[in-house]
């Protein structure tokens, strides 16, 4: 990156924007103060504050970022500047009023939160407004699909205009994949996706369906995926191999609702779907292995159907290991897992526990439950049902001390470790595993009055 980086700064020389660069290796506490993952990490820093570089490592995509980040987030328009501004980028959101209005305010707050997605605009010719057929103050969404322009017809009030423009910037019956989800997901709203085999059935359901997602933009939005392509998309969303099929995914609960296959793929169908889950009557779908007949493991075995009710106990402390069957890490953490597991299972207050995540989704929208990969640990503790992720190593004695640290089972009381089964452990460390639990002087107990 460093060529494009020092390019970029040559460029911007002209135009008065600095690049700066710092050496975290030399500058650390710089660099942890501002959160730094990994290198090399772009940041930009504006009026004191620090955001996140949202652009490519190509020397003319951080000049135009930067620019367009230097200049005022909306951009005063002359008339002779008008029709090739509308037609600058994909999506641009045009104010018509005078520069001392109190929309040019609403507007610019919103701009803040947009200027990466969409261009800004607003022009104070009211002969140009007059043209289109538009009152001062307006305020029009051009685009390069649909209807090409949408005009706001709304109070100027920050939420509402930010919410209209979310729901303009996407087309009401697009088509999505893994390129364009992304766009789906940063407009906010809940994905009505329809998936079709075929070009004839497109144009069949693109028919059927219009006027449906015109009746529920900015509440759903509705797509287009070719299960040709995207099959294992349909059966993320609990969809089986039956074409055509819809299905609702709310990405930010992490929820999805697969409609019934057994019934047709119809408008009066669908409306009726949407409507349902709109008024929040539709309960969510969650794929699920049955519960087990026995569970009488070291490990407990955790699957969809009974998470909540065990993992969300506020009488227990539970360890969860998401997992998945196929991935190596999760096969060589087993034998000290189930050692824990032995070792604690006649703790009360405590549960260890492990749920297969490709067989099971997990029935909750808190982020710490998010699995970025496989295995992920974490402990939802008693009382409060605090999610506290696991970033330790994958040892035995280090799985015990994040549990004593952070357990809470007995109202408030915190796990205290026998004293001399700690210090052996960790003064064993390089020990065989099975060797060293058959020279501990019995369980491993908690109790409530040793300290370490």
């Amino acid at each position: 990156m460093a060529p494009a980086f020092e390019m970029a700064a040559k460029t911007l020389q002209k135009d008065k924007i600095p690049l700066a660069k710092i050496d975290c290796a030399v500058e650390k506490g710089v660099c942890d103060d501002m959160g730094i993952p990994g290198y090399p990490t772009l940041k930009v820093i504006k009026s004191g504050s620090f955001y996140t570089y949202n652009g490519t490592r190509q020397e003319s995509s951080m000049v135009a970022y930067m620019r367009k980040h230097h200049r005022s987030a909306v951009t005063e328009v002359a008339a002779t500047e008008f029709a090739d501004f509308i037609k600058s980028e994909r999506v641009v959101v045009m104010g018509f009023f005078d520069s001392g209005s109190s929309a040019l305010r609403v507007l610019e707050e919103v701009a803040g939160d947009f200027r990466d997605e969409y261009a800004f605009g607003y022009i104070a010719n009211k002969l140009t407004a007059k043209k289109l057929g538009l009152t001062m103050p307006g305020l029009v969404v051009y685009k390069d699909f649909d209807e090409r322009w949408d005009p706001f017809e709304g109070t100027f009030v920050a939420n509402d205009v930010r919410k209209f423009i979310k729901a303009r910037s996407i087309p009401l019956l697009g088509e999505m994949s893994a390129q364009s989800f992304g766009t789906y997901a940063k407009a906010g709203f809940p994905i009505g996706t329809i998936f079709f085999k075929g070009e004839e059935w497109r144009k069949k359901l693109e028919a059927a369906l219009l006027p449906v997602a015109k009746e529920f933009r900015g509440v759903v939005s509705f797509a287009f995926v070719d299960a040709t392509f995207y099959e294992r998309h349909a059966h993320q969303l609990n969809l089986e191999d039956k074409w055509p099929a819809f299905a609702i995914q709310d990405v930010a609960a992490h929820t999805k609702y697969p409609m019934d296959q057994s019934k047709d793929l119809t408008a009066e169908e669908v409306r009726k779907f949407v409507q349902a889950f709109a008024s929040g009557s539709l309960e969510p779908s969650y794929k699920s292995d049955p519960i087990p007949k026995y569970n009488s493991d070291a490990v407990f075995e955790l699957v969809s159907k009974q998470f909540v009710q065990v993992a969300f106990d506020r009488t227990k402390d539970v360890l969860i290991e998401f997992y998945a069957p196929q991935c190596i890490y999760c096969k060589r953490l087993a034998p000290v897992y189930n050692e824990l597991g032995k070792s604690l299972k006649h703790n009360n207050g405590l549960v260890i526990a492990k749920m297969n995540a490709v067989t099971n989704d997990i029935p909750s929208n808190e982020p710490e439950l998010d699995i970025p990969g496989y295995p992920t640990i974490a402990l939802i503790r008693a009382n409060d049902n605090k999610i506290i992720k696991y970033e330790g190593d994958r040892s035995f004695e280090s799985f015990v001390e994040f549990i004593k640290a952070n357990g809470r089972a007995g109202f408030g009381r915190m796990y205290q470790v026998d004293a001399a089964i700690v210090r052996i452990l960790k003064a064993r460390k390089q020990a065989d595993h099975s060797t060293l639990m058959s020279e501990l002087p019995g369980q491993l107990k908690f109790n409530s009055t040793a300290t370490d």
